[in-house]
């Protein structure tokens, strides 16, 4: 690990060398783009985010790169109500507004790879999701509430869409970006990414991107001694072809390849926190590595009719995982009687694949009336097997051998959707729009009989929006999300756990206020909102007679909450933002169970209370030839309590400070950068588990990029 890393400084070096004198990539804070010019598709349409009767929050991939972001992880600690609890290898919980997804059928946030959807059928035991990097992206957008009419059944707290830049026709381009960094307390980490431009033919052009993460480790192995253990290799690798004949019609293919291979994944003891470090139950020299690929196919057809635009997508994406499991789980932290639950070493398969085809139908022109209609079949097999058997230990002077059978859950699901908008008067906008979903669902446990449903809804969302004045206006939405229900597996034949739980459902209400005033030099995004979510679905553990782990509906809950986003550009080098959430979860019902878990006065939901987030860039000169710039970002969440019964778990409050100092010269961007300078260590998410992701540690590094 260490020669490769050591050996990434010289190949970039190469490969700058090589590039000829190009322009700045650098800008300065006063071109940073106004809210009211950031275009946006989430409404399937090219709209100004000011224009989208609900809250987006949009990351270019000029600012992803310039604060040397690499993961969701770095996405999340700038956008507010969005938190992501990374264990590393593709392990990772995400939550809109409170609501997560850590059981269930699928994701509860939909993440799309620009038209291709990414999640489908869930793990069930390990949140497992695609983590799509920042490889030269265009933009990052995230969609909160409700988004089940346009993007379908797992989207019922929200959306995260990566949208890749396509090849373009007119000119060679392209980027390259090195950087190289230390974290306080572990090894020396390196990263490398480029990305190229060929136009073909006046009709045909390929753009090639790649990246390489060798990322040092910086937790220890009390076990065995260990240093570094946690350190990983990530590969990604994306080929777009546009094929282009006429003004009509667009034929864009994609092959990207995401690997991320792990010596141990990212996470530490949580009950009891250790200063963060790794324990393994039982086999301190046992096997920790791991790997987790996404591999992804698509053609997207776009043509163009007159009077609408005509697009097919068709997808197919692989998700693979291959884990080594070594675990405590603590069933209560009462001192006088503590009870533990092991995990011998033992390895852990998750296997995926999605296949999807889309059809859509989305009108044209700056007529009143805006509509679009379209359609989408999903097949989607998901396998998850522990490859030598799982022994759980409880106490640790019994043991029982449990799922040595694999499991496999198939979904074949369709849907077809509307939504409409008629602006009156030239100020009033009123929309709406429905879909219908059907999914079938099998579920199978080793040689036990399988087990199938059908679930189907009917979702829909209708907004009014009503504008102030040019780029400002008043909006209220409504809108409603579904979850398919689900089947538990038997970890126990003798004691079996209940074999199904019912569909999850949300409704959602949210009242805004958008505006750019000061001719551009101020942006306001403010909302209030209220979600009910309901049959809300968590983790049950039984303890007597014997042990039993299985996901049963808990009840309803409510969340409130109020979110902000102020954007300011007193100067023409200088840019400021701030954001943040307040948020409250309350069980409104709940089933006798779920009392017994979440007693009166606890909630459900592990969420911040509040969440603030700072950043400021500003532009100066080093001398007459020589830009340079500042940047600074900071993120500060309220404590999680999470866990459930006796047991109940606080992590938090975390806050991360982020500064970048940089220059042009020549045409090349280099800076010093800083990431979690306050050296915040406590883990991300309050698990029952005791066992949890945590953040690296202080880093400071040095990064240089060019476009050309």
């Amino acid at each position: 690990m260490v020669g490769k890393i050591d050996r990434l400084p010289y190949c970039a070096t190469s490969l700058v060398a090589l590039l000829t004198p190009g322009i700045a990539a650098a800008q300065d804070a006063g071109d940073l783009a106004h809210p009211s010019d950031v275009v946006v598709t989430a409404q399937r349409r090219e709209q100004s985010v000011v224009d989208v009767p609900l809250t987006v929050n949009v990351l270019s991939g000029a600012d992803l790169t310039k604060r040397s972001a690499t993961s969701l992880q770095d996405i999340a600690d700038n956008v507010p109500g969005l938190d992501v609890f990374s264990q590393g290898g593709g392990k990772q919980l995400i939550q809109i507004r409170g609501i997560n997804s850590l059981r269930g059928t699928s994701s509860l946030v939909g993440i799309y790879l620009d038209e291709t959807p990414l999640t489908g059928s869930q793990d069930g035991f390990y949140p497992v999701y695609a983590d799509a990097g920042t490889l030269d992206l265009a933009r990052v957008e995230v969609l909160k509430g409700p988004q089940g009419t346009l993007f379908g059944e797992g989207a019922m707290s929200g959306v995260i869409r990566y949208v890749t830049n396509d090849p373009k026709l007119d000119r060679i381009g392209g980027t390259v970006d090195y950087s190289i960094f230390a974290t306080d307390g572990g090894s020396a980490s390196a990263q490398v990414k480029a990305a190229l431009n060929l136009p073909l033919s006046d009709t045909l052009a390929v753009r090639f991107a790649g990246e390489y993460q060798g990322n040092g480790g910086w937790l220890k192995n009390v076990g065995t001694g260990a240093k570094n253990v946690n350190s990983n290799q990530i590969y990604d690798g994306r080929v777009k072809l546009l094929w282009q004949p006429n003004s009509r019609l667009r034929v864009v293919g994609m092959i990207d390849i995401r690997h991320n291979n792990e010596d141990s994944p990212s996470y530490a003891n949580i009950l009891p926190y250790e200063d963060g470090l790794y324990r393994h139950a039982i086999d301190p020299y046992g096997r920790t590595s791991g790997v987790s690929e996404l591999d992804l196919y698509s053609l997207r057809i776009e043509y163009d009719l007159g009077f609408a635009e005509l697009m097919s997508n068709t997808a197919r994406s692989r998700r693979y995982s291959n884990s080594n499991l070594d675990q405590i789980y603590y069933a209560t932290d009462d001192p006088a009687a503590p009870i533990t639950l092991e995990i011998a070493n033992t390895r852990y398969l998750n296997k995926q694949s999605i296949t999807s085809q889309e059809l859509r139908l989305t009108s044209k022109g700056d007529g009143p009336l805006k509509w679009v209609v379209g359609g989408i079949y999903k097949d989607d097999d998901l396998l998850r097997h522990f490859l030598d058997g799982a022994e759980l230990l409880y106490p640790p002077s019994t043991t029982v051998t449990i799922l040595e059978e694999p499991i496999r859950t198939t979904s074949q699901s369709w849907a077809i959707y509307g939504d409409a908008s008629y602006t009156l008067f030239r100020r009033l906008e009123l929309g709406g729009g429905v879909r219908y979903s059907h999914d079938n669902r099998s579920f199978t446990d080793g040689d036990l009989p399988p087990l199938s449903g059908t679930f189907a809804r009917v979702t829909y969302r209708a907004f009014v929006k009503y504008d102030i004045a040019r780029d400002a206006n008043l909006y209220f939405n409504v809108g409603n999300g579904f979850r398919s229900g689900g089947f538990n597996a038997v970890v126990n034949p003798a004691f079996p756990p209940p074999l199904t739980y019912a569909p999850e459902r949300s409704m959602a209400y949210e009242a805004g206020f958008k505006a750019t005033l000061l001719d551009g030099k101020l942006g306001v995004n403010l909302a209030a909102f209220q979600q009910y979510y309901r049959g809300q679905v968590y983790d049950r553990v039984v303890l007597t007679p014997v042990f039993l782990q299985y996901t049963a509906n808990g009840g309803n809950t409510r969340i409130r909450g109020v979110e902000w986003q102020l954007t300011a550009n007193p100067a023409r080098a200088l840019k400021l933002s701030a954001s943040g959430t307040v948020m409250g979860s309350v069980f409104i019902a709940s089933s006798p169970e779920a009392e017994v878990d979440f007693p009166p006065g606890t909630s459900p939901l592990a969420l911040p209370k509040y969440s603030i987030q700072l950043a400021a860039s500003y532009a100066f000169n080093w001398s007459a030839a020589i830009p340079g710039f500042i940047d600074l970002d900071f993120n500060h969440k309220d404590k999680l309590v999470g866990g459930q019964g006796v047991t109940r778990i606080v992590t938090g409050p975390q806050s991360f400070l982020g500064a970048s100092l940089g220059a042009t010269i020549e045409g090349f961007e280099m800076a010093i950068f800083a990431r979690n300078l306050l050296n915040e260590h406590s883990p991300y998410y309050p698990t029952l588990g005791g066992i949890g992701g945590v953040p690296r540690p202080r880093q400071i590094g040095f990064r240089i990029g060019k476009a050309f």
